[in-house]
């Protein structure tokens, strides 16, 4: 039995029992009007126009928005200590770099203070032992140069002593000779005695001279040899000036090392001082000020709510369908009417061992915050979208127990027709015809059902919206 078989008994079935009910009172109306003859009823309809548009496949899930875990920073304090300000509160919008919490540091400061009193300490001898070792220099040239100049004068009266002592022995020699002539004048008689003692005593005085600078000579080399010592002396004392230029150097390495343990203080310092690592709202805080903490006390959570991430899981048999980039929509309780938009990130390609699903992922941008971390949501992910589809009103397709479907069509002329259409896509009131219509059909929405094939009927004036 073909559908329009089927569809005229299903009507014919109501019609028949109707002409059983009527017939015993059809001799009495014949018996008030003979003549009368009874007036063909025609079904009135509501019908709507095939269209086409984009219908979606859509697949449901439940899900939960969650904050991105590296947006996210728990606080500890380094070191343990009293909490002595935490200066916000749950809720609280903060920004990179805002105080979080401070630990007392009233002993670290102290220290810290004494670290920049040793720093200035130091920096005054390194600047002392420069004016010692510039004085030391100064004095040390100064020593060098005056014993250098009393070694070049006593070298220059040497000098002199020996240039004189050359013209003594030059006139001994002379008196020499002038004796030896004089002795042989006297032994020719050309000279007398008193010549010949002369010329003795002459050379006995110019001897004697000789003898004196000989001497000073020698007095002079000595005086030499002493001014020599002596600049050997104050160039040794000179050494003084790498001793001082140690004591400078010693003096820098003071002031690095109180240095460091001033910038070590420092460092400490900023361990009882929390700041906040990133952007975002304090959504928890777990001290309050007076409070002996450690390590292992969390003072505050920030968690950034600019970018969430939506977790939704899927059977693993409905997930063959899902892949990145497909459209997901959302609402949630907490913002009725408001329906927020993203993309499928990641599929997951493993079970989920407590649900026994497959995790999607999806991120959300949230640039007002309205959306909050750990939210529950309804999402529907886009599976397939069709462009261009032909659609009709559900209300119009006529589902058929063997899984075959058929519409009603409506021609110009207003006769019903019993059609066989493919169905596709289904999307709320619409309904996705693949074959058995054209675009250009009116497929009746309303008193259809069970009209024989080739029915006359009227249409409604107004038309259903498809």
């Amino acid at each position: 039995m073909n559908p329009r078989e089927t569809v005229f008994l299903r009507a014919a079935a109501p019609l028949a029992l109707a002409a059983l009910i009527c017939s015993g009172c059809s001799h009495k109306a014949a018996e008030t009007d003979a003549s009368a003859q009874p007036a063909e009823v025609t079904p009135t309809v509501q019908v709507a126009s095939a269209r086409r548009g984009t219908i979606e496949d859509r697949l449901g899930a439940s899900g939960t928005l969650m904050a991105m875990r590296s947006r996210e920073a728990t606080l500890a304090p380094a070191v343990a200590g009293v909490l002595e300000a935490l200066p916000v509160r749950v809720g609280q919008t903060v920004t990179a770099g805002q105080l979080i919490a401070r630990l007392s540091n009233r002993t670290l400061l102290g220290q810290i203070d004494q670290a920049q009193a040793a720093v200035q300490q130091n920096q005054v001898q390194v600047q002392q032992a420069k004016v010692n070792a510039l004085q030391q220099q100064a004095s040390s040239r100064s020593a060098i140069l005056q014993a250098q100049a009393a070694l070049a004068n006593a070298k220059a009266t040497q000098g002199v002593a020996e240039a004189t002592l050359i013209g003594d022995e030059a006139a001994v020699t002379n008196a020499q000779q002038t004796l030896a002539r004089t002795q042989n004048l006297f032994g020719e008689g050309l000279v007398a005695q008193k010549d010949v003692e002369a010329a003795q005593a002459a050379l006995r005085t110019a001897s004697a001279t000789a003898d004196a600078q000989r001497q000073t000579i020698a007095a002079q080399r000595q005086t030499v040899e002493g001014q020599r010592r002596a600049v050997e002396a104050a160039q040794a004392a000179s050494l003084q000036d790498v001793v001082k230029r140690q004591d400078i150097a010693v003096a820098r390495q003071q002031v690095r090392s109180a240095q460091g343990a001033l910038e070590t203080s420092r460092a400490q310092l900023t361990l009882y001082t929390l700041r906040a690592p990133l952007a975002g709202q304090i959504t928890a805080v777990g001290a309050a000020p007076g409070e002996a903490v450690d390590t292992t006390v969390k003072l505050a959570t920030i968690t950034n709510l600019d970018v969430l991430q939506l977790q939704m899981f899927i059977t693993s048999e409905k997930a063959r369908a899902l892949h990145a980039g497909q459209t997901v929509s959302f609402q949630t309780d907490s913002l009725p009417g408001k329906t927020f938009q993203t993309v499928v990130q990641t599929v997951g390609s493993q079970v989920d061992a407590t649900s026994g699903s497959i995790p999607v992922l999806a991120t959300v941008a949230n640039p007002g915050h309205l959306l909050k971390d750990d939210l529950y949501v309804k999402s529907q992910i886009v599976v397939d979208r069709h462009v261009g589809a032909l659609l009709v009103p559900k209300s119009s397709v006529l589902d058929s127990a063997d899984g075959s479907h058929t519409v009603v069509t409506v021609t110009a002329d207003g006769t019903a027709h019993i059609q066989t259409v493919k169905t596709g896509l289904r999307e709320g009131d619409d309904v996705e015809i693949l074959s058995g219509l054209s675009a250009s059909d009116r497929v009746i929405t309303l008193g259809g059902y069970g009209l024989p094939d080739g029915t006359k009927v009227t249409v409604a004036k107004a038309e259903a919206q498809p």
